[in-house]
């Protein structure tokens, strides 16, 4: 897995036995997943604090909700990552700093690869190789914390046009990574 840097088979077997309200696994799935997603949510607001209080929210939100977890549409990782991206755009738009849709600067981002493996193509070298206009989409509504409306409307694209160029980027960078 390109983000966590644990590849956990066990996760989504984790999530339905948090929702029968297993501990043990919801302690496994915290310690594989709290580091890179504080690390996620730092990057993205750049408040160690409000990183530490959003990755409580995700967490609690994780115990509350794994039965919702459906992994025919995508993986734990991604599951996850999702609710902590949706958990700092709540709280942007709740105290009104709506961040004014800061890019990440990917040269910034740390080059996080599975341990042991031979994966040199991180998250920023694939994004590199998406064409522009897909790699601006990506960058404001996944690291920009915009939601699809707001990206589109930053782009000045309609929110079909823009879920397109996501879409289609997000399957290039996913051919680019599986193919290491």
């Amino acid at each position: 897995m390109l983000l966590s840097g644990v590849t956990e088979p066990g996760a989504a077997d984790w999530l339905a036995q948090i929702a029968r309200g297993d501990t043990a696994a919801f302690q496994r799935l915290y310690q594989s997943f709290a580091p890179s997603l504080l690390g996620y949510i730092r990057q993205l607001c750049r408040d160690a604090t409000l990183a530490e209080d959003l990755l409580q929210e995700v967490f609690v939100s994780v115990w509350q909700k794994a039965a919702s977890y459906r992994p025919d549409r995508g993986d734990v990782a991604g599951w996850l990552f999702t609710i902590a991206r949706h958990k700092l755009i709540d709280h942007w738009r709740k105290t009104g700093s709506s961040n004014e849709a800061t890019v990440i600067d990917f040269e910034q981002l740390p080059a996080r690869v599975e341990r042991g493996s031979d994966l040199m193509l991180t998250l920023r070298q694939a994004l590199e190789q998406v064409p522009p206009d897909q790699r601006r989409a990506i960058e404001l509504a996944y690291f920009g914390g915009l939601t699809y409306e707001e990206t589109a409307e930053r782009l000045r694209l309609p929110v079909g046009t823009l879920k397109s160029r996501i879409r289609f980027g997000l399957r290039a960078m996913r051919t680019l990574l599986e193919s290491r």
